[in-house]
């Protein structure tokens, strides 16, 4: 099951809520329940790919990339692709519109990141159990959508140095704070009133 929340959460490769179990795909969700922030963990193989071209109007979608290299389309006429390697932070504002997929013979594992949730739990576990519940994804409108260069891609060894030696803070925004240790990933909501999301990888 995904883990309520509370003010520090850990997590690790093998928890989760089973969404999808196939040999090319895997999906769980690792914690839920909160408004504030939802994440997943996920295995694709080769062909695998996520949604077609599409926006969020209220949220943000980010993304670190555990193992294996994303390929991230982002625009209304997918202008912009980023290959994206393991250590890759990836983040979608509102409005940006964007897609993803694995092109690479190895299999990519990623956590994706919602924030705030809108619904995005719900849905997934309606998609696993066969149910239609939408939530705030949409086709890019024909006009008014953000342009591809506010997409986010911080590469793999980049950010600021954090409290500690072993410490790079990957990423900081109004709704998202990523930061990296050797065996760990911790996602801060700051406009929750906690939780610290700890993802130990080791």
């Amino acid at each position: 099951m995904p883990q309520p929340l509370s003010p520090s959460v850990s997590i690790g490769p093998r928890d989760g809520e089973p969404i999808t179990d196939r040999p090319n795909r895997e999906v769980r969700l690792l914690v839920a329940g909160d408004e504030h922030v939802t994440v997943t963990w996920s295995r694709f193989g080769q062909g695998e790919r996520g949604p077609e071209l599409h926006v969020h109007h209220e949220h943000t979608d980010a993304f670190f990339v555990l193992s294996g290299t994303m390929t991230y389309t982002f625009g209304a006429a997918s202008e912009r692709e980023v290959r994206a390697p393991a250590g890759t932070v990836v983040v979608v504002p509102a409005d940006v519109p964007h897609a993803f997929r694995n092109d690479d013979a190895d299999d990519v594992v990623f956590l994706n990141i919602h924030t705030p949730d809108r619904g995005f739990a719900r849905s997934l576990r309606g998609q696993r159990d066969r149910l239609d519940i939408p939530f705030d994804q949409h086709d890019p409108p024909a006009t008014g959508s953000r342009p591809a260069g506010e997409a986010i891609v911080v590469p793999a060894g980049h950010g600021e140095p954090g409290p500690g030696v072993d410490t790079l803070v990957r990423y900081v925004g109004e709704d998202l704070v990523v930061t990296e240790e050797p065996d760990r990933v911790t996602i801060a909501i700051p406009a929750a009133p906690g939780p610290d999301v700890v993802f130990v990888s080791g």
